[in-house]
């Protein structure tokens, strides 16, 4: 019976574990005179390795807006550059035969978009270009704008206004005419004033 009680009294403790509580007797008790001691229990629990993987997908959108408008710029319009040999512009493919001859000197070629001509000055080459809208100059202005629009004295507060328009030195030896049209135009040239 001795044996019985011990085995019950461990039993209870694997039971109870480690919480520190006593084990219930469930059996008869027993009067023994002989103390019984038996080693505290320790239950341990192995730990578990959990191994967890997730995949973060992150979608960014973002909007660029992309100016396509035509730039007349401090040296050409597009391939169009000024100084260009006769041969060179209608290399382009961008205008056709001269359209006119607006002084003994200068043949007119006509873009192809119908928004401008490049001026050919005898052996000088390309020596105007004005383009009539749907570009903007280097400086962000509409090549369309009148000379009296506030925003052409402040982009250009180095140029002057004259009897055929706005006129500003962007560059050595080229200028700006803004007079509702925009041309670019080399120093020298004498196809129009």
């Amino acid at each position: 019976m001795k044996v019985m009680g011990v085995v019950l009294a461990v039993a209870g403790l694997a039971l109870v574990g480690c919480t520190g509580e006593p084990a219930a007797s469930s059996g008869p008790s027993s009067t023994s005179s002989a103390a019984t001691t038996t080693a505290p229990s320790t239950s341990s629990v192995a730990p578990t390795a959990v191994t967890v993987q997730s995949t973060v997908t992150s979608t960014v959108v973002e909007t660029v807006v992309v100016d396509t408008t035509p730039v007349l710029s401090h040296t050409g319009f597009g391939a169009i550059e000024l100084g260009m040999t006769r041969e060179e512009l209608v290399a382009t493919g961008l205008v056709g035969e001269p359209v006119s001859r607006m002084s003994a000197q200068c043949d007119v070629y006509e873009f192809k978009s119908g928004n401008g001509t490049a001026w050919v000055q005898g052996g000088e080459g390309v020596m105007a270009i004005i383009v009539k809208y749907g570009a903007t100059t280097a400086e962000g202005l509409p090549v369309d704008i009148s000379p009296v629009d506030p925003r052409v004295a402040r982009t250009y507060p180095g140029g002057e206004a004259g009897p055929n328009g706005y006129a500003v030195r962007v560059e050595d030896g080229v200028s700006y005419l803004l007079n509702g049209v925009t041309a670019l135009t080399r120093r020298g040239q004498a196809c129009f004033n």
